[in-house]
């Protein structure tokens, strides 16, 4: 498979020092804690004042992580995974997501957790994953980078087994209406063009999607569960996942085998009320890469784009 190529300006390429630049402090996590405490945690840091835009030089490390078939097949149930596609490509991020959470709401971290938004993600399949693997996950930020609605920043995620990388992940959130700092974020181009793709899907969004996938992501975020919890935070409907959204998009393009590498990177634009209406709009600029964004019903509001590439086994 070709190097894929870099929608973010290149601050995927290789994992760096803390936020700051210096070097950073490796936690060991043995335990996770419940969704419920992460999520009250996050609520206890809803208020930070004078913080300045500096990460903390921090790494969380699940240091033994079973890839258990069991929470693997309910997640493939809920995102259109079938069995003959093996670990979804998206899955792993799942095994870090707890991190990014407690990241996020570290006391070092210049911003409350609720509020921010998760604007784009690139994950990158290295090595085929199988049930029962036993993994290493880490998670640090990455770089401070400049967006037009305030400051974005990444954090990454990578997982190792026996000592080599098979799966990275590099999420990018943003913090609006702060001064922002760091090289600009470069926009995903699609090859072919917005207007080159095609219709190739209708879903229909039930207005429990965000519970069913909370249940199996262990992402609780209020705005996704329900309209009352959702309009406490300024959306008028609960609103699907865009982790969701890339799932589902993924796993209708994944031809029905397992891979052996895969690339993906994401923008999530506007988000889907609950329950809702969605198409699938792709373009094929080779026999192994696709160009896709996720539109309303009508086809002219985006709400996910995204570049997928892969090779099977």
């Amino acid at each position: 498979m070709n190097e894929p190529r870099d929608p973010f300006g290149g601050h995927h390429a290789a994992p760096r020092p803390g936020g700051d630049g210096a070097r950073p402090k490796t936690v060991v996590v043995d335990t996770l804690p419940a969704p419920a405490k992460l999520y009250a945690r996050a609520l206890s840091g809803v208020i930070k004042r004078g913080r300045d835009s500096a990460l903390p030089a921090l790494r969380l490390v699940r240091p033994t992580v079973v890839l258990e078939p069991g929470p693997i097949w309910r997640y493939a149930r809920v995102c259109g995974f079938i069995p003959e596609h093996g670990v979804p490509l998206t899955y792993p991020h799942l095994l870090a997501f707890p991190l990014h959470l407690l990241m996020l709401t570290d006391p070092a971290f210049p911003w409350p957790a609720l509020g921010l938004v998760h604007i784009a993600n690139h994950v990158r399949l290295r090595r085929p994953l199988g049930y029962k693997d036993l993994l290493r996950v880490e998670v640090e930020f990455g770089a401070l980078l400049r967006h037009h609605k305030g400051q974005a920043f990444v954090v990454h995620t990578r997982i190792y087994r026996r000592g080599e990388a098979v799966w990275d992940g590099d999420s990018v959130y943003l913090k609006r209406a702060v001064p922002a700092i760091g090289n600009p974020l470069q926009p995903l181009a699609l090859v072919p063009g917005a207007d080159a793709l095609q219709r190739i899907a209708r879903w229909q969004l039930a207005p429990q999607l965000g519970r069913d996938y909370a249940s199996v992501s262990g992402d609780y975020n209020p705005i996704h569960l329900s309209a009352l919890s959702a309009k406490a935070f300024g959306f008028p409907r609960a609103i699907a996942h865009g982790m969701w959204t890339l799932a589902r998009a993924a796993s209708a393009l994944q031809p029905p085998k397992p891979l052996a590498e895969a690339s993906v990177a994401a923008e999530f634009k506007l988000p889907i009320p609950l329950p809702g209406e969605a198409s699938l709009w792709s373009a094929s600029p080779s026999l192994i890469e696709r160009d896709l964004e996720v539109r309303d019903s009508a086809g002219e509001k985006p709400h996910l784009r995204a570049r997928m590439q892969w090779r099977l086994q």
